[in-house]
């Protein structure tokens, strides 16, 4: 099967998983409007009757009926998020280019939650007193428009955006797994438990917030208005204190606030829970005639490199299949095929691990080299080290030359003759510009600087430093599970591996898994000047120490064999007696 008709089939059967996700997010719209109906209204004197009038009013004809809106949103807020979690996610060096990229599906997707937003609030409206179900209201003979209504219809706009700027405008969505394995119907129920009473904290300050707003800008909307529809103005929400004592406006908006908020959060998660699911992917594609064509082997769900979703779902079932001793699908890694008693499938899985290993560790150090303090560091001067001069000497002297590069401290002494002597020159001949040249590049120098001096063009058309760094680290999670389920696969083989397919590899891996080591050494000095995520950092470091251990520690009496003398096995002989 090739990459991309592996590419068309994982995303065919995540495609699957979003309509269930989809048909979870349309019925739990009715147990939210269950809810938000029973505590506005509450009974104590008359229980029986409060819970059946809420219940018959939720399964009447005009609810299927209202809802038909709000159900059409939640299915384009679900198209929407099924698109944010399918589609591919190229690096955008500048801040144009992830306008150019990202911007039409951010809008769409901001669309998706005012839509939601406002349609919540549209319907939750029908359910309450009569001043404040419709838009007009009959006030002194008149009609007028209801402050009261529109004060919950910007409520419900104001949570949609809330959500979509502190979760999705700055982050790319993503899946987590879980770290204890339960059904889905267990996490399906704490995840119920945990998001109305958590939505009640969160939705606190977004209503005071809004409630503020009102104060200032309320009347004002609600004379356009009513210029627009030719009716009187509602002066009820007038000044500070007619929307501050209105405590049961107020009751609305908060619970309004509330319920949008557990429901996009609960529309996202159900698309975290289903997607985090394991794929059917298998180690041995099987070879008889009656087979499956769509089989996905594990190898090639680590090559689907243009859907985030599906290499994390395939690394993540590689690190729970390393991990499961005595299993028979970890037994065929390092099966011989038939014919030709060949390690096909250990093969492949390497140089498959080895490749992404080795491009995003190029693509990390590549990166690295555009950090100031990183690149003032690499450029320095090595100096030679003499059998006389201790380590911790030289050490200082390296550290000093590089705190006075960073900063722009000259050394008090010239190089010496014989520094200035090994320079090569560069062809015996000084060359001295012409007046043309001269002008021209006084020319270019000051157009750049004009240039620069616009306001927005740096902003937009220049790399932020480290952002390439950035998107490694917060895509690194393929990296994370890959790594440690190598060197799972490593230390079974000493017991496992009854061929030694794996034993030809290891020098190749331990070098792999160490120089990334290294070049997160380098970064972890400089991570906190950078707008990378601390925690996707420090995952991402754990796990390859963590996989550097544990390979050198099971093949500790083995590494002189394993790697040729010299600093680097040094280097993994003192990672073992350090930990």
């Amino acid at each position: 099967m090739s990459s991309s008709s592996t590419s068309n089939a994982c995303k065919l059967l995540l495609l699957g998983r979003c309509l269930r996700a989809v048909l979870l997010s349309v019925a739990i719209q009715f147990l939210l409007l269950t809810v938000f109906l029973l505590s506005v209204n509450f009974t104590l004197l008359h229980p029986l009757q409060w819970v059946t009038g809420t219940l018959r009013l939720v399964a009447s004809w005009y609810t299927w009926f209202a809802s038909i809106p709000l159900v059409v949103s939640v299915v384009l807020y679900g198209v929407s998020l099924c698109q944010q979690h399918l589609s591919e996610r190229p690096y955008c060096p500048t801040r144009y280019r992830w306008l150019l990229h990202y911007g039409p599906r951010k809008l769409l997707f901001l669309g998706a939650h005012i839509l939601v937003g406002l349609l919540t609030a549209w319907l939750y409206t029908g359910y309450l007193h009569m001043d404040y179900q419709h838009l007009r209201y009959q006030c002194s003979a008149e009609e007028c428009v209801s402050a009261y209504h529109v004060y919950l219809l910007g409520m419900g706009i104001a949570a949609g955006c809330y959500y979509f700027v502190s979760v999705h405008m700055r982050h790319e969505i993503s899946i987590e797994f879980p770290v204890v394995e339960q059904s889905r119907a267990e996490k399906l129920r704490e995840l119920l438990y945990a998001s109305l009473p958590r939505s009640l904290v969160r939705s606190l300050m977004p209503t005071l917030s809004y409630t503020l707003a009102f104060w200032l800008f309320g009347p004002l909307i609600c004379r356009k208005l009513s210029y627009i529809l030719s009716v009187d103005v509602d002066q009820r929400l007038e000044g500070f204190f007619g929307v501050a004592i209105n405590l049961r406006l107020l009751f609305y908006g908060y619970l309004l606030t509330a319920q949008i908020l557990s429901n996009m959060h609960l529309m996202r998660c159900f698309y975290g829970i289903l997607l985090s699911e394991d794929l059917p992917l298998v180690v041995t594609k099987q070879r008889a005639a009656f087979a499956h064509e769509q089989e996905i082997t594990m190898v090639a769900g680590l090559g689907v490199f243009n859907v985030y979703v599906v290499q994390c779902l395939a690394a993540h079932y590689f690190y729970k299949l390393a991990l499961r001793k005595g299993s028979t699908q970890r037994a065929e890694i390092f099966q011989l095929t038939e014919p030709g008693n060949r390690p096909a499938n250990w093969r492949s899985l390497c140089d498959q691990c080895l490749s992404i290993l080795g491009s995003f560790t190029e693509d990390l150090t590549e990166s690295m080299q555009k950090i100031s303090v990183l690149k003032g560091a690499q450029s320095l001067p090595i100096p030679k080290i003499s059998e006389t001069v201790s380590t911790s000497l030289m050490a200082e002297k390296l550290l000093l030359r590089q705190y006075n590069q960073t900063h722009g401290i000259r050394p008090i002494l010239l190089p010496k003759p014989e520094e200035a002597a090994n320079r090569p020159a560069a062809d015996g001949v000084r060359h001295v510009p012409n007046w043309c040249e001269r002008v021209s590049t006084q020319l270019e120098q000051g157009l750049q600087r004009l240039i620069q001096r616009i306001p927005g063009i740096v902003y937009l058309f220049n790399e932020p430093e480290g952002s390439k760094t950035t998107f490694l680290l917060a895509n690194s999670l393929p990296v994370v599970y890959m790594t440690q389920a190598l060197a799972q696969i490593c230390v079974a083989s000493l017991k496992e591996d009854p061929y030694g397919v794996v034993q030809n590899d290891l020098p190749a891996i331990i070098k792999a898994i160490n120089k990334l080591r290294n070049e997160l050494e380098k970064l972890s000095s400089v991570i906190g000047n950078l707008k990378a995520p601390s925690s996707s950092f420090k995952v991402l470091r754990c796990a390859v120490r963590r996989s550097l251990y544990a390979i050198c520690n099971s093949f500790c009496d083995y590494l002189g064999d394993i790697l040729p003398p010299g600093e680097e096995l040094r280097q993994l002989q003192d990672l073992v007696c350090q930990d």
